[in-house]
């Protein structure tokens, strides 16, 4: 069951997170996932049998061009081709996912390891929970819960209720 932190703010683990993919929630209607990978194919790894149908509405990587993703603006681009990842790696994909494609899942690949630098991926996923609050609700999780999307809610917080470092224990 995720674990409601704010207003439209949730945070769970990957079990949650199947859990509203196979059977819909009244409750949310985002999710932000950070997993290994990108890929839906990482549930059906995690249970084997479970299918999650999905419809991709973009995929965004690294240092993309303007053909690559019309998404992407000039200085997004810019900033991201600067950025110490390796062109051509996915910065995250959107899709529609889980029953009757209702829900909105942003999935960013990040692996649990010291080594991964969240600070790549932090601006698109708190813009994401922004969004994603504004017109509904959104689940963040990751493989346990506890760790990545425990710091992208910490970071979410401290920026929306401009809380310093200091302040947060």
């Amino acid at each position: 069951m995720p674990y409601l932190v704010r207003e439209n703010l949730f945070i769970g683990n990957i079990g949650d997170a199947a859990e509203v993919l196979q059977n819909g929630s009244s409750d949310i209607t985002h999710i932000l996932s950070m997993l290994s990978t990108a890929s839906i194919s990482i549930f059906s790894e995690w249970r084997s049998g479970l299918t999650i149908p999905t419809k991709e509405i973009k995929t965004h990587y690294v240092g993309a061009s303007e053909t690559e993703d019309d998404s992407a603006s000039e200085d997004e681009s810019t900033e991201l081709s600067s950025s110490a990842m390796s062109p051509g790696k996915v910065l995250y994909s959107l899709e529609y996912a889980g029953k009757d494609l209702k829900v909105v899942r942003m999935a960013v690949p990040m692996r649990d390891m010291e080594s991964e630098n969240l600070l790549d991926h932090l601006d698109v996923c708190l813009n994401f929970i922004d969004e994603s609050r504004k017109k509904g609700s959104v689940l963040v999780h990751c493989f346990a819960g506890v760790s990545r999307s425990a710091t992208i809610i910490t970071a979410y917080l401290m920026r929306s209720e401009h809380l310093s470092q200091e302040g947060v224990k």
